[in-house]
């Protein structure tokens, strides 16, 4: 698929309301901008298949429906899904196909197993959007937590361990850290981990199409804008980055935007190229 028809794919999610939204046909799109060999229906195809497995597969069944324990169990045992411990900050941990390839990934997309499966099966999965650690949930009243990363069921007071190791010690769980996350809101998650990962490694021509992707999902963030005339900046094309700071300052209802901005257009004319 090339970046023309991948972008366009994209658009048009973008554009769509949450709910008709397919996510993992999502994060596969998001996947072939960067990693053009993906097919996006033949991995979609691969996750009917495993949803078709886990149907023929003995004892998935109780008195009160499908085995949540069981499902979870076939995903992290039976198709050995598990964390990338030994090369967390990989792009590919971030592309579902690869994920699917290689059975490792990060907790967001090693989430998206879970919810694609929860799907095909009628299993209401969620995600969540944690602090730092993307979650997912089961069922719509009594929830039952998971850590997709780890393959484990979590209690509320394993959270609050987790949190701590997140956010320190300090850190206290509130109810709004287990809400359901909006598919559009996962997708924005996706593009910041890899965008965090291209910005490490310099890499401003992959870091630049994950904003503007960002930039479509929530056109009304301008924080986005800001970001792109950072990465303006550290391609060295000075005059589109004072440019975008300009427009910021001037169109932007966000005071601490504009403050940001005002600040980079400051640091520009001394010749300073920390950007925070």
């Amino acid at each position: 698929m090339s970046q023309e028809n991948t972008r366009a794919r994209f658009e048009s999610i973008a554009s769509s309301r949450d709910d008709e939204i397919r996510i993992d046909e999502a994060a596969l799109v998001i996947a072939a901008e960067t990693d053009t060999g993906v097919e996006v229906d033949a991995a979609l195809v691969k996750l009917d298949q495993m949803a078709d497995r886990f149907e023929t597969s003995k004892n998935q069944q109780t008195n009160f429906g499908i085995s949540v324990a069981r499902l979870i169990d076939f995903i992290h045992q039976d198709e050995s899904f598990s964390g990338n411990i030994r090369d967390y900050y990989d792009p590919e941990n971030s592309y579902l196909n690869r994920v699917l390839e290689h059975r490792i990934g990060i907790p967001i997309t090693l989430a998206l197993i879970h919810i694609a499966l929860g799907d095909r099966l009628d299993i209401p999965v969620y995600g969540v959007n944690f602090p730092g650690h993307f979650l997912v949930k089961y069922g719509d009243e009594n929830r039952l937590l998971v850590d997709p990363f780890a393959g484990r069921i979590l209690s509320e007071p394993d959270c609050g361990t987790l949190l701590k190791q997140i956010a320190g010690a300090k850190a206290v769980l509130k109810p709004h850290y287990f809400d359901t996350a909006p598919n559009k809101d996962i997708m924005l998650r996706i593009l910041d981990n890899l965008k965090q990962v291209f910005w490490r490694k310099k890499h401003w021509d992959e870091s630049k199409r994950c904003i503007e992707r960002q930039q479509l999902l929530r056109p009304e963030e301008d924080e986005y804008a800001v970001q792109l005339g950072a990465v303006y900046e550290m391609q060295g094309n000075l005059a589109l980055a004072h440019y975008t700071y300009a427009e910021i300052v001037q169109q932007s209802a966000d005071e601490k935007i504009r403050i940001l901005a005002s600040k980079r257009l400051l640091a520009m004319q001394s010749g300073s190229p920390t950007v925070h």
